[in-house]
Order: C-alpha cells, then structure tokens, then sequence
C-alpha cells in the first residue's frame, strides 16, 4: 500500500472534510431551535439555513473527492495485482501448472483479485468514513448531553460481540465459496478445451447435468452466507432502534423537565440518526474485509510460490551459443519416478543430433532439460564449458528455438504466431514470415485462406488442422533465427509426403544452427550428424545412421519395421 499513500493521505483529509463539514449541521439546527423556542422571528434563523446548504454542498464535494480518490486508488492496486499476478505465473516451471488446475488460477487473477479490491477501496473507505464520523458525532453529542451519550454507547459491547460472531461466520462460508468458484470455473475450463471430445462421444447431456450439480453447490454455498446477511443487517437495524427508543424516552423526559432544550434534543437525534449508517456500514465493511482476506490469502499461496527454475543472481554468462552442448552422466527423477539416467552426450555446435527410441522413454524430458524448463541438477549439462544452471535464464532460452510435440498457437494472426519469438516486427517482417512458411511447407496452405497470413486464428490455433499447427510452430522457430533448434517430433502429425518435403526444406535451415530433431520415424533422423536410440530413459545405441543399422539392434529393427511399413502403403 505505501506505493498508494499520496490517495490514501488526500482520501483520509476527503474523509474528515467531508463529516465535520456535514455534522456541523446538526448544532446548526440546535442553534436554529433554541432562537425559534426563545421566541425569535423565524427570518432571523435563515443565515442558519444558509449555511446547512453551504456545509452540505462543500461537504458534497469532499464526499465526490472522498469516492474519487480512495476508489480510484483501489482500481490502480487491482491492476497493479493482476499485473504482478500474471508475471508472476509466467515465471513458474511447468510442475506447478501439473499440480494446479488452470480454472483455480482463473479464479484467484479475477474473484479474488477483484475481493482483495473491495476490500482495499470501498472497504477503506467506508471503515475510515465510519470511524471519522463516529468520533465526531459522539464529540457533538458529549458536548450536547453526556448523560444521553451514556445511554447511547450502552450497546456497543454487544455491537462489538455481534459483529466478531457474524464475520466469522462470513469468513467461513466464503472460503468455501471462493474454493468452489474455482471448482466451476475449473469445470467450464476443462469442457470448452474438450469441446471436441464432449461432442465426439455425445456427452453434452450428461457434462450439462454435471455442471448443474456443480453450480447448485455453488448457489447453495452462496446462500448460506446470504443467510448470515439476513441476521446480521436486521439485528444491526434493531439495535440503532432501541438505542433511538431510550434515547426518545430519556431525552423526553429532560425536555419535559427543562434539563435540555428542544434543539439540544432535536440535534443529538440528528448525531444518532448520523451514526446509524456507520453502525450497519461496520458488518459490510466486515464482511468485505473477511472476504478480502481470504482472496488476500488465496492469492499470496500463489505469489509465495517460488519458481524452482531461474536465473541466480550470480548467472552473468549471457555470451551467444559457439561450442558445445556437453551432457555428463545426467541423472533425472520427475516425481520420485526416475525419467534419465547417466545420459553421457556431445553436441557439437553446427551438428544435428537425432533422439529416438518408445513412447515415455525420456526425449522429451531430456530437451527439456536442455532449455531449463524443469531444474537440472549442478555439473551435469555444459553449454560451450559453462553449467546450465550458471547461464542467465533469457540469455539461454533466446538462442533456443522449440517446437513441441503439441503445438500451442495464441488467437492471433497466423503472422503474429510466427513472428511470436522474433523481435523483427518491422518492414522486413512480412518476408521473414515468408520465408519461414516456405521452409516450413505451409506458405502455400496459408495463402489459400481469405486473408492470407492476417488470418485470425482460434484458441489454441483450432482453425488449423493438427499438421498445420506444427508446420506454423516450425516456421516459429524458424524465423527467430534461433543458434540451438529443438523439433520433438513436430511432424507427427503430417503424411510421410509432407514429412519429405519438410526434411528437404529444413536440410539448408538445419545447417546454420545446432539442431535437435526428435521422431519416432527414422525418415527424419537418419540424416543426422549423431544419432541416440533412447529406452526407459538411457542411451542403449548411439552413432550415425549407416553405424546404427550395421549394429543390427533395436534401431535397425525399427528401421526394417518402418521400411516394410512404407512398402505396404505403396501397395
């Protein structure tokens, strides 16, 4: 909050300004009374009347400066939140986003965000405008009849005692709430990423059914805190009532024995009424308050998180990529479960290493080792002599250029996918997209659209098939110009025609940088400069093509299997 102190200083004087202004008022009507009661004519009491007009338009004005201020305030800190939340996101490793569903994260940068400015801007104000008036009104009304003022403050303890029972209450119900909100969003998440599958199986019904259930919990979670709110603001109103019924008693019976006048009477009415509102505001203000701080809490669980992948304060390497790649006995355990083990390799700089070998034998563990995705264990890879870990994190990851085995595309133009890792936005842009569509295999396709390369793609690039979406994240890679690329398995989803193409266009572009292609077709790894056969995470064959088949082990089995494969399709 001390970045906020100059609204909150200018807020805080609103506050004041705004009720001494607006309670004079009320000994103006005292003073009004007392001249009407003494027999005054009533033309003498209309300077009076005057200057409750003027106190209440001044008054106005502080109130408008009051609202403009601490809520304004309270919209920069939400955005300033939100800001610091999702960069914060950004810097997580990919287990955080394995152990938390992406529907709760949701929940936490929107309700709770939006909780936490509640309670920061209204709640503030109204607290603040609360207490200031409260002081001053009991200061009046001390000064009017302090025996009144006794009889007034009576029920504070059970005010106090009311207000700490039911906002404990609140604050119950609404963490269950707000942990449930992030259960339904979690569900609306889920089936608009599956919508394919949902309707492939014909689920609708039953995923509707699903979210009903989920969405009566929800409601009725909701209801049994709007259930508190129905005790709390009744018994509140009915206490400011029987403090006005003893206060109507007592002071009736002063002005009846000439202890006080009618004004005197008339204006501590007024201070009573005043203190109304601060009195009911106090159990909104409170469950504002229980409500911003379980969102507070919700929030800093995640902000607390400590990413177990970044650049150490002592990581100054940021020199372009020119050596090696050096992996020396490399051991890895993802979960207690061990993913790599004693993976010795060379790469050197210029070359392409082909990866193979089954489905979850580590490939796509161990290059994502080699971008730092996940935290790599001191002294087991080198980049050009130096550890990983002692790289400065965006220095690393720029010269590094991935295509995942699944694709991801933002709704945006396919343009601007392509360009996503490339700083050249400017004039030359257009013909570096070009150029890397053409490498890729996918500037003819992408022409054939109405509007070409300004085509809008859907979430999660849905307007493309599964094997344009991996030739548009290679032509990505590409056009970024990056010292290291990284392929894993990103022609899975063409046709081995395509695949051809690709490899023949991708022959030149390989060449200038060090690649990384991984595949379970050996079609596009038998050109390599090295070859490694992956299984259950260690290296069991190594060397070039012609060496890997004259072994006549489990690659050149693969190898035959694939040929007979091919032969049979031509059939």
């Amino acid at each position: 909050m001390r970045q906020y102190r100059g609204y909150l200083i200018l807020g805080a004087l609103s506050v004041v300004g705004a009720n001494l202004l607006i309670l004079i008022n009320p000994y103006m009507l005292k003073i009004a009374f007392d001249k009407l009661e003494s027999g005054a004519e009533p033309s003498s009491v209309l300077k009076y009347a005057v200057l409750i007009v003027v106190f209440a338009v001044i008054s106005g004005f502080f109130r408008f400066l009051m609202r403009r201020t601490i809520i304004w305030m309270s919209r920069k800190l939400e955005f300033d939140l939100r800001n610091d939340f999702f960069a914060h996101l950004l810097k997580l490793d990919p287990t955080f986003y394995h152990n938390n569903r992406t529907g709760d994260i949701m929940a936490r940068a929107t309700n709770d965000v939006e909780a936490v400015r509640m309670m920061v801007g209204p709640g503030i104000m109204h607290i603040g405008n609360a207490i200031v008036s409260t002081i001053i009104a009991i200061s009046f009304m001390l000064y009017l009849s302090p025996k009144l003022t006794l009889y007034s403050l009576l029920p504070l303890p059970i005010l106090s005692i009311l207000v700490n029972r039911l906002g404990g209450a609140v604050h119950k119900r609404y963490m269950k709430i707000q942990d449930y909100f992030s259960v339904l969003t979690s569900r609306v998440q889920e089936n608009l990423s599956g919508v394919r599958v949902i309707r492939a199986y014909h689920q609708e019904e039953a995923e509707i059914k699903d979210f009903a259930k989920h969405n009566r919990k929800y409601i009725e979670l909701n209801v049994s805190m709007i259930k508190v709110f129905g005790v709390m603001f009744p018994l509140l109103t009915m206490l400011a009532g029987t403090v006005n019924m003893a206060v109507l008693y007592f002071g009736g019976a002063e002005v009846i024995s000439g202890s006080i006048s009618l004004g005197t009477l008339v204006a501590f009415f007024a201070y009573l009424t005043m203190l109304v509102w601060p009195m009911v505001a106090m159990g909104w203000v409170v469950s504002l308050y229980q409500r911003g701080i379980v969102s507070l809490d919700r929030i800093n669980k995640i902000m607390d998180t400590e990413p177990s992948v970044f650049s150490s304060p002592d990581s100054t390497n940021n020199k372009k990529f020119t050596e090696s790649i050096e992996i020396r006995n490399l051991d890895f355990s993802y979960n207690g479960t061990k993913i790599l083990n004693n993976i010795n390799l060379s790469i050197q700089a210029g070359k392409t290493l082909g990866i193979i070998g089954p489905t979850a034998s580590g490939k796509t563990t161990l290059i994502s080792l080699l971008a730092r995705l996940f935290p790599v264990p001191k002294e087991s890879i080198f980049i050009d002599g130096v550890d990983i870990n002692d790289w400065d994190l965006k220095t690393l990851r720029d010269q590094i250029g991935f295509v995942p085995q699944e694709p991801f595309l933002f709704s945006d133009t396919i343009s601007q996918n392509i360009l996503f890792h490339s700083d050249q936005k400017d004039s030359n842009s257009a013909q570096l997209v070009t150029n890397a569509a053409r490498a890729a295999v996918i500037d003819n396709e992408i022409n054939e659209f109405p509007n070409g390369y300004e085509t809008i793609l859907g979430e999660r690039g849905i307007t493309l098939s599964g094997g344009q979406k991996q030739r548009v994240a290679i032509a990505r890679a590409i056009v970024a110009d990056p010292k290291i690329i990284i392929l894993d398995d990103a022609t899975s989803a063409v046709d081995t025609e395509t695949e051809h193409l690709i490899n023949l266009q991708l022959k030149d572009e390989l060449k200038k940088r060090t690649a990384i292609v991984i595949s379970h077709r050996i079609s596009a790894v038998k050109n390599s400069d090295n070859i490694i056969y992956l299984e259950k995470g260690a290296i069991v064959e190594q060397g070039t093509h012609e060496e890997l088949t004259a072994l006549s082990g489990r690659y050149d089995t693969l190898y035959r299997a694939q040929l007979i494969e091919e032969e049979l399709k031509r059939m």
